[in-house]
Formats: structure tokens, C-alpha cells, sequence
């Protein structure tokens, strides 16, 4: 099985180097995934800094994480198409658990669990256990909820979904869990695990969860892309 891992990149040069590291040190052969770093029009070393790990750089100027995200799965060469983000550290057994769950040859789509960097011991155990819940709900409900630091498609069936819908500047990860679904099940992976940054929630908690929860309900309810605009983070 050939993964292809698709991380879009923005003036990531801080938090890049490590975000990369985790991709590389994976617990799964070395010959079956490639890394694609698809740079968004950076003004910093993300493209060097990229190509220095060994990654595979796309340039995609459209600005905007979708279109970088929809460049990536095209160029994108495996069977399976792995997605996280430059802020983000996956554990070194991602890769292996992504497979594990594609084993089951009826999987079009996967998505894990998450953690939160830099948070206190409390305050991240109760993000954690949201996380869960939040994910845990939407499946219960028939609405499978991908996130978009820490996903997998299987490519054919994103092809035939018509892949990734660049109307959604907001949530394309949830949209497309949603419409692949007609093509085999999603699943929820609690053993593939991302440790994420929370720099999308340091202009404050309450803003930045109203605006989620417009996209949240623009795509999962109203299937509709939501009218909410977000910096070019990534």
C-alpha cells in the first residue's frame, strides 16, 4: 500500500522542521509513502526548508488552504492519501494505523484522534476527551467528521467523489467526509493520533469557537459553504 502524506505550507518555517521530523520518522517503510509539502505562496525558507527533509514541493499560488489541499491530493501518487498539517506532529505509528485501517477494503475514508501542544495538563485532558465526544457524536449520527490535521482518503474513491470542493474555504475536510461516504464507510481511529498547535485559538476561545461552529453548521447542516472568512494559516 502507497501513501502519499499532503501537508500545505504558508510562512511555516517555525514550525515546519518539526512537523516534518514526525512525517520521516514513521514506524513504516521508508519506500512506501512520499511527503508533498504544496507551498501557498510562503515569503519564508518553507520551500527549502521542505525540500531539505526530502519532501516533494508544489507550488500552488491560488491562495487559500483548500486550494493547496486540492493541488496536493492531485499530485498525489499512492493508493492512499494521507493529510495533516505544518503545525502538527503525528506519532510515529500514524502511517501504520492509516494502513491498518484501509485493510478493510469497503474504507474510503479515516480520521483520528487529536491533542492540543501547549496547553496545561487539565485543560488539554478536557480538550482531549471534547475531541473525542464531538467526533464521537457526528459518526453516531450518519455525519462522519474528518479533521483536517489528521486524516486519510482512499484516492479512487476521492476521483469519484469529485474531489476536493474549492468552494469550502471553510471545513473542505468535513464536506468531503461527507460526500465520500457514498462510496464506502468512514471510520474513526482512535489509535492514529496528531498532536496539534493551538495558535487558531489565541485571538480568544470564544471567537474562535463561534466561528467553527458557523462552519460547523454551514457544512454539516446546511451543506452549504460557510460565509466565514479565515487568515491563510496553514
Amino acid at each position: 500500500m502507497k501513501i502519499s502524506i499532503i501537508m500545505t505550507a504558508y510562512n511555516e518555517e517555525e514550525l515546519l522542521p518539526k512537523a516534518l521530523k514526525s512525517v520521516f520518522a514513521q514506524d513504516f517503510p521508508k519506500e512506501d509513502y512520499e511527503v508533498i509539502v504544496v507551498d501557498n505562496n510562503s515569503t519564508d525558507k518553507s520551500a527549502e526548508i521542505a525540500k531539505s527533509f526530502g519532501a516533494k514541493v508544489i507550488s500552488e499560488t491560488t491562495q487559500g488552504y483548500v486550494f493547496a489541499l486540492d493541488r496536493g491530493t492531485k499530485e498525489a501518487k499512492g493508493e492512499i492519501i494521507a493529510v495533516t498539517d505544518s503545525d502538527t506532529l503525528v506519532a510515529t505509528n500514524w502511517l501504520t494505523q492509516i494502513a491498518r485501517s484501509f485493510e478493510d477494503n469497503g474504507v474510503v475514508a479515516v480520521t483520528g484522534m487529536a491533542d492540543m501542544r501547549n496547553l496545561g495538563f487539565i485543560t488539554k485532558i478536557i480538550s482531549y476527551l471534547a475531541f473525542y465526544l464531538f467526533v464521537k457524536f457526528n459518526f453516531l449520527i450518519g455525519k462522519p467528521h474528518l479533521s483536517g490535521f489528521n486524516f486519510a482518503l482512499n484516492r479512487e474513491a476521492l476521483i469519484k467523489a469529485g474531489g476536493i470542493n474549492t468552494d469550502y474555504k471553510m471545513s473542505p475536510d468535513v464536506e468531503i467526509g461527507l460526500r465520500i461516504k457514498k462510496y464506502g464507510k468512514v471510520i474513526f481511529n482512535t489509535k492514529m493520533l496528531a498532536h496539534t498547535s493551538n495558535r487558531r485559538w489565541k485571538d480568544g476561545y470564544l471567537s474562535t469557537a463561534i466561528m467553527y461552529l458557523k462552519g460547523y453548521l454551514w457544512t454539516v447542516w446546511l451543506h452549504k459553504p460557510p460565509p466565514v472568512y479565515q487568515e491563510p494559516v496553514r
